[in-house]
């Protein structure tokens, strides 16, 4: 197991994160939302505690207690009072090697994340972005969703969560990240105290499948008012030196409403209500996408300056005064959330896991600050290509697909 730690004595508080190297990625077909359930079961009750026990342990000292599950990661989170630190490490340690997958809370549980699904289902921008996730990359573990399906969240069954839990968590998949009030040593004692795993027979640290790409365009039916949509691009992935360009580049077209899309589409034009872009990279691959939701009659014509301004952004540098801008807006955003514990915990994690090293928030804005112009042009050539766009659309009236394009427009 990886322990990790910032100290910072100007503050009351540490945020501590057990981060495990698993996630919807990992899964198999049949498995679809396991890393998910066992994220809920174990709050269920471990050998030491019922569900009610866990909660209060932490929330009786004013603390917070929570967890979320990604797509390659899974994450247990807990911010406490420094004097505290010894609870929620004891807390948190039960989660990730005690659980007791009770029968009775399995199938309780299995109908709460049947709701959560039904109100992922509700929500147009979920419905749309697992589209989109789905028709790039296929029956690839990477597309399929967090949460599951109805039919793997019904079908899953204790002792595959039990299985899938005894091969994943175990320590050398763990990584421990503290920031906060406590010394490095004190964590360095808890952690041997309370973290005590089963030894596997032999771990296999399961593997993601690069995912391939395919450039799709697709229309989903709905009952909204408003209609949705997403054109997306394959991107670089992580490792990938040509990120940090890549998202100077996302915060260019859509990162506030200063960029050039909100002033285009909403400002100038009032096409749309809402309209952003992300640039998302994973470990093996990487997507850049914009969103909009504006009425339906409006697509079009929003699609049309999406177009220009892409191709625009492809074949004319940018000024250096709107790269400086947002490096500036970036910055301030950066050392702003440096300041909160929980940011600086996850930045730790992140940064071990997919790095094996530790970037302080100065060393990142140093690397943004390199970023060039001509770099921002070649990504931009290379991402914003009619070959790789993928074009999802939901809406109350279906448009015609094959007469709707960005890059062609």
């Amino acid at each position: 197991m990886t322990v990790l730690c910032e100290e910072y004595s100007h503050v009351r508080s540490v945020s501590l994160g057990v981060w495990v190297k698993i996630g919807s990625a990992y899964e198999k077909p049949k498995q679809n939302g396991i890393s998910h359930f066992i994220e809920h079961m174990v709050f269920k009750g471990t050998e030491t505690r019922n569900a009610l026990e866990i909660s209060t342990a932490i929330e009786s000292v004013g603390g917070e207690l929570n967890a979320f599950t990604e797509r390659e990661l899974t994450c247990f989170h807990a911010s406490v009072l420094s004097e505290n630190v010894e609870t929620a490490i004891d807390v948190l340690s039960e989660l990730v090697t005690k659980p007791m997958f009770s029968k009775i809370e399995l199938q309780r549980e299995r109908g709460v994340l049947l709701q959560e699904l039904a109100m992922t289902l509700d929500s147009p921008e979920e419905c749309l972005m697992e589209a989109y996730l789905h028709a790039v990359w296929g029956k690839a573990a990477l597309g399929q969703p967090i949460i599951g399906n109805k039919k793997t969240i019904s079908n899953i069954s204790r002792s595959e969560l039990v299985s899938f839990f005894k091969q994943n968590y175990v320590a050398s998949n763990i990584v421990v990240s503290v920031a906060g009030n406590v010394p490095f040593e004190k964590i360095i004692d808890l952690c041997e105290k309370y973290f005590q795993f089963e030894k596997p027979k032999k771990w296999i640290p399961l593997e993601t499948v690069s995912p391939i790409y395919t450039p799709k365009k697709k229309s989903i039916p709905s009952d909204t008012e408003q209609a949705y949509f997403v054109a997306g691009f394959e991107a670089c992935g992580m490792s990938d030196p040509h990120r940090y360009a890549a998202l100077l580049l996302s915060f260019i077209l859509g990162g506030g409403m200063s960029s050039r899309l909100f002033q285009k589409v909403r400002e100038n034009a009032g096409l749309a209500y809402s309209i952003d872009c992300d640039f998302t990279p994973y470990q093996k691959t990487g997507l850049f996408s914009i969103f909009a939701n504006l009425n339906s009659k409006s697509l079009k014509e929003c699609l049309k300056i999406l177009g220009q301004e892409l191709r625009k952004i492809k074949t004319e540098l940018i000024d250096q005064s709107e790269l400086d801008l947002v490096k500036g807006q970036l910055r301030g955003s950066i050392l702003l959330s440096s300041d909160q514990m929980e940011v600086r915990q996850e930045a730790l994690a992140r940064n071990e896991i997919y790095f094996q090293k530790h970037f302080s928030a100065e060393g990142i804005l140093a690397t943004l600050d390199l970023v060039t112009l001509e770099q921002m042009k070649q990504v931009a050539e290379t991402v914003f290509t009619e070959e790789k766009e993928s074009l999802i659309v939901l809406a109350r009236k279906e448009p015609k697909m094959k007469n709707l394009s960005v890059m062609s427009l």
